[in-house]
C-alpha cells in the first residue's frame, strides 16, 4: 500500500481533528465511530494499526465493520456506518450524488495484479496489459476465479472483461467465489486458477500461495478514499466522529 503518511501519523491527525471539533476534550457526545472498511485494510494490517493508535490517543471507540467495498457502501446508504474507507470510485461517486455521503477524498493507492499458476497454462506471461492477460485466459479456457461480490476488486475485474469484449458469465472456466480477497486468493491457489488481486494483499499472502503475479495494472491505480456518511439524510450518524475520521483525507494527494 502506498501511503502519503504512515498509519500512526494518520491516527495522530485523526486526534487533532477530534480536538478541534470537540473543544477542550476528546469526543463531544457519542464516543464511538462505526467505520466501514474494505477487507484489504484488514488483510494488510493497516486497519488494526490505525484503530489501535487512534483509540489510544482519543476517547473514541472505533467499531470496524469489514466487508467488500460494495457491501460497505450499501451499509453507508442505509446509514448503518458513520464513515467508510473503500476503493470503488464509481460507486463512491454515486453515493455522493445521492446525498448519502460527503467529504470524499482519496488518500492512498496500490495496484491490481493478474495472478495465476506458475505453469501459466494461458500464456499470460506474454501479455502486456491486464486486458491481454484476460483475453489469453478466455481463449485458452484456463480457470479464473472471481470474487463476484461487487467489491472494488470485482468491479475492476468486470471493467477489464468489458475492455476485452469478453463476457465470461456462464463459461465453464469462470468461477465466482463470493468470498473476501484473502480467501479468494487461497481458492485460486488451490484450483490452479488465475485471479485479480491488489498487490498489497498478494505480497502479504504470497508465502501461502502457489501463484505468480504476472501483470501489474499501472495504468489504473487502485485508489482508496475516505467518506463521511451524511447526517442530514441519516440522523443516527455520529457526525463528529465521522468528521474526525475524515482527517485521513488531509493529505497533499496521492
Amino acid at each position: 500500500m502506498r501511503h502519503r503518511i504512515a498509519p500512526a501519523r494518520l491516527a495522530l491527525l485523526l486526534l487533532s481533528v477530534v480536538l478541534s471539533l470537540a473543544g477542550a476534550g476528546c469526543g463531544g457526545g457519542e464516543d464511538s465511530l462505526v467505520l466501514g472498511a474494505t477487507t484489504s485494510l484488514q488483510d494488510t494490517g493497516i486497519l488494526d494499526a490505525l484503530i489501535a493508535r487512534f483509540e489510544a490517543e482519543s476517547e473514541y471507540d472505533v467499531r470496524p465493520v469489514v466487508a467488500g467495498s460494495g457491501q460497505v457502501l450499501e451499509l453507508a446508504r442505509r446509514g448503518e456506518v458513520d464513515a467508510t474507507i473503500t476503493h470503488s470510485p464509481d460507486d463512491e461517486q454515486k453515493l455522493l450524488a445521492d446525498g448519502d455521503a460527503q467529504e470524499r477524498t482519496s488518500f492512498m493507492q496500490n495496484y491490481f495484479v493478474v495472478a495465476g499458476p506458475p505453469g501459466d497454462p494461458a500464456g499470460v506471461k506474454d501479455a502486456v496489459t491486464p486486458g491481454e492477460a484476460f483475453a489469453a485466459v478466455a481463449s485458452s479456457g484456463a480457470d479464473f476465479v472471481s470474487r463476484g461480490d461487487r467489491s472494488g476488486t470485482h468491479i475492476r475485474e468486470l471493467s477489464i472483461w468489458r475492455e476485452t469484449g469478453v463476457d465470461p458469465t456462464g463459461e465453464r472456466w469462470y468461477q465466482e467465489s463470493a468470498v473476501g480477497q484473502a480467501q479468494n486468493l487461497l481458492v485460486a491457489s488451490d484450483k490452479g486458477a488465475y485471479t485479480l488481486v491488489d498487490d498489497s494483499r498478494f505480497l502479504v499472502l504470497r508465502d501461502k500461495l502457489d501463484l505468480v503475479a504476472f501483470i501489474t495494472d499501472r495504468d489504473q491505480p487502485n485508489v482508496y478514499s475516505v467518506m463521511t456518511v451524511s447526517q442530514e439524510k441519516h440522523t443516527g450518524v455520529n457526525a463528529d466522529a465521522a468528521r474526525a475520521h475524515s482527517v485521513c483525507t488531509i493529505t497533499s494527494g496521492l
